[in-house]
């Protein structure tokens, strides 16, 4: 924001399907300010957007709304899951490695 409480903005054209046209507007969101927003998600240095199931996306807002929990209060979780995933890739690249000392 500017200093007088204003902001300044760049009109730019975009291209989107139909179908995402009629889901916004069905949805009463401003194009505009959803893809501002989107674009602040992406480019901050303290976010990350993940693309889940349905079912845990259901469960994810259902802890959130219900515990009163915050996305910082899962991030030792996430850390562990990252590590788990890293601990299976390097197994998995280790017997890719035997497989290949083998032949």
């Amino acid at each position: 924001m500017t200093q007088d409480g204003s902001e300044h903005f760049k009109r730019v054209n975009i291209l989107v399907r139909p179908e995402q046209h009629k889901r916004v507007m069905s949805s009463g969101l401003n194009m505009s300010g959803l893809i501002r927003g989107l674009l602040d998600d992406h480019f901050s240095d303290e976010k990350i957007v993940l693309s889940v199931s349905p079912r845990v996306k259901e469960l994810y807002q259902l802890l959130i709304s219900n515990l009163g929990a915050e996305d910082s209060e899962l991030e030792i979780y996430f850390l562990e899951a990252l590590d788990s995933f890293l601990a299976d890739k390097t197994r998995q690249i280790d017997e890719l490695r035997k497989s290949i000392k083998r032949e």
